[in-house]
């Protein structure tokens, strides 16, 4: 078996002899340069400039080191701000792992190595949701195997051809011939330096000197990029990995929220037939209370307009009602009014549905009520169903405090009446209604709205509580998110399932029909 050709071989004599010919002027030049600069005098002084020009470029290279620590930029793979909040345990892994990821350990030449380090951030991901498995890395199926692979690889691809020059053009095979004349090139260096030291002394100086610094700024800079890659695979290997195990991973590319799913499509139907269904998924606002706490003219006030009959006499609203919310401009969102919660007229089951399908739930209760006992026991509830909800978000709780007209002195009422700090009797009364529901529900004063929703003389509906509204909007709409990656997982699911038994119904009758 003859043996491959070496690389010098390969290249050929007559071109080496070739291009050590061309070069001879350039080889010759800094030799004669120097001769002619301690012919003049001038080579102490030429040394002088050369130490003083190195010495302020390596400066300023350790000063751009103390700056870019002192600023360190945050990845450019960030979290998934939709991902529930279980997630912050295997991400902080995976971040772990890419700040510790070494070149010398994972070269970008070496795909065995660069394999090895994407199993281990995806058995570290998997660990976290499989603890008691043997192997968790297998608790995937092979299409989101590839996925992952697929979404990852492509992110990376995006990031190196708009961030490294002219890897668009630079192609496998030059780098793999740049490495092979650079190990040719390392075993043939210290002779050659070695040879030029004796032939020109003085030179080589220079050349050391300039080759020590230069490489130092450009190694320096050619492995931040080889480790800013390796950071950026961990970490998309990573990203996709909890997106799968936390079931938020689909097959498709389709933004989960872009069309409506099938229970607000119906809600917003039969709150209004005529109007055109909505083109994206809303925000689902939960209105609960007991009854005559006050929701139905809640409903009323925040939609600016009468929309619904107001509680005038007990259990007016017999189920739970839809309304359609469009105000101002602000996010459009399915606002539902429900029987009091102290009623008979509302089932645990189809309350514990309205509770888990809602983005945002305003629990309304009178502020001139010494006992709320009921009102306790919903807020417990609806924190346990909560809690049951896997890989999704809570939606974010307001208490509203209705009737504070109501509060002592009775006969005044004379608005505005700031509570921070009370300045009047009845501040302090409507302060002290505050605090009470506070404590007897274990809800946070800032997540609480004391408001008065007589018909003509409404009170902290348009400042206070649409400003909290507005203020838990980013948290409404990753339940939101969430809530819509489910639906459309459950219904991905269907629909590859029909797929595939259509698929081999196919299959299985071809042969049959021949």
């Amino acid at each position: 078996m003859t043996s491959k050709p070496s690389l010098w071989r390969r290249f050929g004599r007559l071109r080496v002899a070739a291009l050590v010919i061309a070069s001879l002027p350039f080889i010759l030049l800094p030799m004669l340069g120097v001769l002619w600069l301690w012919q003049d005098g001038h080579l102490l002084f030429w040394l002088a400039a050369l130490l003083g020009a190195g010495s302020v470029g390596f400066l300023l290279h350790w000063l751009a080191q103390r700056l870019e620590q002192r600023n360190e930029q945050p990845p450019d793979t960030q979290p998934n701000p939709h991902w529930p909040a279980q997630a912050d345990s295997p991400w902080q892994a995976v971040d772990s792992i890419a700040s510790n990821v070494n070149i010398d350990d994972y070269p970008l030449s070496d795909g065995a190595k660069l394999w090895e380090l994407g199993k281990q951030t995806l058995r570290q991901v998997a660990h976290h949701y499989h603890p008691n498995r043997e192997q968790p890395l297998l608790e995937m199926t092979l299409p989101h195997a590839l996925l992952i692979i697929e979404r990852a690889s492509r992110e990376l691809r995006i990031l190196i051809s708009e961030t490294v020059p002219l890897s668009h053009q630079i192609t496998l095979g030059d780098i793999t011939r740049a490495q092979q004349w650079k190990a040719t090139y390392e075993r043939y260096e210290n002779l050659y330096r070695v040879g030029h030291a004796v032939i020109d002394p003085a030179g080589a100086v220079f050349r050391e000197f300039r080759r020590a610094v230069s490489s130092r700024i450009v190694g320096y800079g050619s492995d931040k990029l080889q480790t800013w890659l390796l950071q950026e695979y961990v970490r998309k290997v990573g990203y996709y990995a909890i997106d799968l195990y936390s079931g938020n991973l689909l097959m498709s590319d389709a933004d989960p929220t872009a069309s409506i799913s099938a229970a607000s499509q119906q809600a917003t139907q039969d709150a209004d037939a005529r109007q055109q269904i909505l083109n994206e998924e809303p925000l689902r606002i939960l209105v609960l209370g007991r009854t005559n706490a006050g929701k139905s003219s809640l409903i009323n006030a925040l939609f600016g307009e009468l929309r619904t009959v107001a509680d005038i006499v007990p259990d007016t609203t017999q189920q739970l009602l839809a309304f359609s919310l469009e105000r101002e401009g602000k996010t459009r969102a399915l606002i539902f009014d429900s029987p009091g919660f102290d009623s008979e007229l509302l089932q645990s089951k189809r309350l514990q549905q309205a509770v888990t399908e809602a983005d945002l739930i305003l629990l309304v209760t009178p502020a001139n009520i010494a006992d709320r006992h009921d009102e306790y026991s919903m807020v417990r509830q609806i924190r346990r169903w909560q809690t049951g909800l896997k890989n999704r978000r809570p939606a974010p709780l307001l208490l509203v405090l209705t009737h504070i007209d109501l509060l002592r002195p009775l006969r005044e009422w004379q608005p505005p009446y700031p509570i921070d700090p009370p300045e009047t009797p009845k501040a302090m009364s409507i302060y002290n209604a505050l605090m009470t529901a506070v404590e007897q529900l274990k809800i946070a004063p800032e997540d609480t709205v004391p408001v008065c929703l007589l018909e003509g003389q409404q009170y902290n509906i348009d400042d206070a509580l649409w400003a909290s509204i507005i203020a838990r909007q980013d948290d409404a709409e990753k339940a939101r998110y969430l809530r819509c990656l489910n639906q459309r997982r459950k219904e991905e699911n269907w629909n590859l399932l029909w797929t595939q038994l259509r698929n081999t119904g196919r299959l299985l009758k071809a042969p049959l029909s021949r």
